[in-house]
């Protein structure tokens, strides 16, 4: 199985000595860069598209919120972890779409969790309308309640439920529930 590939940024160098440490922990990563400056962390994610993106958000010059903004404006499939001592930033971590959010300091155990919920979810390519579909199959919702909040059609959320199905070859919604549960997708 393909490494994850991650690229960190914090401008603490001791933040970034601590999280080196605790990946290397894990067989299942690569680290393809180490940066205390943001700016040329984003160089270097534009060139190289890593998987993910692990970073502090408030820093010098560029924020790690301005990091996920500018990898998304260039369509880049890279996904964001994010990390604070502060909780108030959570919500704009959601407005951009991160994968993850910690407090300060991460412990290895919520790192590798979430490690292993990333690799779960790219190994089986869920695209993020049947990661909301999933969710809301989980939290009990029919095909036209999930297609109301959602917006979009019964016949729509049918097909995806199919190729959420097939992806992660469960024979059915009860056995999609347990399965998405045990590996930490929602």
């Amino acid at each position: 199985m393909k490494k994850i590939e991650i690229v960190l940024i914090d401008h603490v160098n001791s933040s970034l000595i601590r999280t080196t440490n605790l990946l290397k922990k894990s067989s299942k990563v690569d680290i393809t860069g180490i940066f205390n400056d943001a700016k040329l962390a984003l160089e270097f994610i534009i060139e190289t598209k890593p998987d993910l993106v692990i970073s502090e958000i408030e820093m010098a010059g560029i924020s790690g919120i301005k990091i996920a903004k500018e990898i998304k404006k260039q369509f880049l499939d890279t996904k964001v972890i994010f990390y604070s001592e502060h909780a108030h930033y959570a919500i704009s971590a959601i407005k951009v779409s991160a994968f993850d959010y910690f407090l300060k300091p991460i412990s290895i155990e919520e790192l590798q969790h979430c490690i292993h919920r990333f690799q779960v979810s790219h190994q089986i390519d869920l695209n993020k309308r049947e990661l909301q579909i999933i969710k809301k199959i989980s939290e009990g919702l029919n095909s036209k309640s999930i297609g109301e909040t959602l917006f979009i059609s019964k016949h729509t959320v049918d097909k995806y439920r199919r190729n959420i199905l097939e992806k992660t070859t469960c024979n059915n919604t009860a056995e999609l529930v347990k399965y998405v549960t045990q590996v930490g997708i929602i």
